[in-house]
């Protein structure tokens, strides 16, 4: 699919049930797999409709229809306390249907979200992830992610990645 059939943007209040859905159908596909990631408090309504507010959740859509959420936040505190305050964007809970994967929806948030953070003066592009999910730390870094760092965050081991997007990194 090209980039250009897929259209992102904020999702406003009301699509939060939309995203919901297709944060729910990644982790339960991920639950099949034996890979649980998310809780069922993170993939709520109820929790989307607070990035909503904050202006944090966006929406992939091809023809119209949402086909992949995620978050971009401006802090991290919780998974990045050491990085400086207004040097980085980061990414978090990016999913799409099952229906569209492997087909560049996920790309194509990257992309968006890179090119968000470039014109917002961001330094870095940062997300995290399972350390032992193989294919998922290799897709990060097959579109240009290094691996920063491997810590623990409320007692779970997270892989963290990094893209440098102005200086040099």
């Amino acid at each position: 699919m090209s980039e250009s059939r897929i259209a992102i943007s904020h999702a406003q209040r009301g699509e939060e049930a939309a995203a919901a859905a297709i944060l729910q159908e990644a982790a339960d596909w991920l639950v099949a797999r034996g890979q649980p990631m998310w809780d069922a408090e993170d993939c709520s309504a109820e929790a989307l409709a607070r990035a909503v507010e904050a202006g944090e959740l966006y929406l992939a859509r091809v023809d119209g229809e949402p086909v992949g959420a995620m978050l971009l936040q401006w802090e991290d505190p919780q998974f990045w306390p050491d990085v400086p305050a207004g040097q980085s964007a980061f990414i978090h809970r990016l999913a799409v249907n099952r229906s569209v994967a492997g087909k560049g929806v996920s790309r194509a948030l990257l992309a968006w979200a890179e090119r968000a953070a470039r014109r917002a003066g961001r330094r870095y592009l940062r997300l995290d992830c399972d350390p032992a999910r193989p294919r998922l730390c290799a897709f990060y870094e097959s579109a240009g992610f290094v691996r920063h760092s491997v810590t623990e965050v409320d007692s779970y081991p997270v892989a963290r990645y990094q893209k440098a997007l102005l200086g040099d990194g």
